[in-house]
């Protein structure tokens, strides 16, 4: 099926990786057969939770150690912390990362708010096994663990959305927001028809792509 390995290879590059970060070398196997292979035929909106939440993704950016600056474990933290500890603060390269390169593309419309935003919303998300902290944690389809009291409370607006206080269900709602955005669809469509018809794709092709995606919902098959 040399098509569909193409497509695994096309999307494990989408959704990058680095062998080269200190226990991230670990998970990038994972990654692809957990996360991008049974994926490619289905649902973007699956395939982006799949790939940024998997323990591969929360390593290699960092997302692992972030924490609410008003979380619970955050301000314990602080009242420990002295001249012995920093506490650790808010991380926001996952965020970042999502919205640059997976969903939005770097002209899709959101501005430096909406990614603090996002990456509060994204706290608590983080690997197994993670320190005394784990111990909180509540295991995710995705491999992941969520740990509650490294979540940062409260509602996010993010693109002029209001997400609800949720826990790990408020990263997981504006995901599948991003993934369904007009944004999202037009700078899938254009990397897609750059991979498979040359670095300057017909706009008609383009187009095409594009209403398919925003038709089907971001149906992978049909794309």
């Amino acid at each position: 099926t040399p098509l569909i390995e193409r497509l695994v290879h096309f999307w494990s590059n989408h959704f990058s990786v680095s062998l080269g970060k200190p226990g991230t070398q670990f998970e990038v196997g994972p990654h692809q057969f957990n996360a991008i292979r049974p994926h490619v035929l289905g649902k973007f909106s699956d395939l982006l939770k799949a790939a940024v939440l998997h323990p591969a993704m929360l390593l290699y950016l960092d997302q692992f150690q972030s924490i609410g600056p008003d979380a619970p474990v955050q301000q314990l933290r602080a009242r420990r912390a002295g001249a012995q500890q920093r506490p650790r603060g808010l991380n926001e390269n996952l965020a970042r990362e999502i919205m640059e390169l997976h969903t939005l593309g770097v002209h899709g419309g959101y501005a430096q708010a909406d990614v603090t935003e996002f990456a509060r919303a994204l706290t608590g998300w983080t690997v197994p096994g993670i320190g005394r902290i784990g111990r909180f944690a509540v295991d995710q389809p995705s491999g992941a663990a969520f740990v509650p009291p490294a979540h940062q409370p409260g509602d996010r607006t993010i693109m002029g959305k209001r997400y609800a206080e949720g826990g790990a269900e408020q990263a997981i709602g504006i995901l599948d927001e991003l993934a369904a955005h007009p944004a999202t669809a037009r700078f899938i469509a254009i990397k897609f028809a750059r991979h498979f018809a040359g670095d300057t794709p017909p706009e008609t092709l383009v187009a095409r792509l594009e209403a398919d995606f925003r038709r089907t919902g971001g149906d992978l098959a049909s794309l």
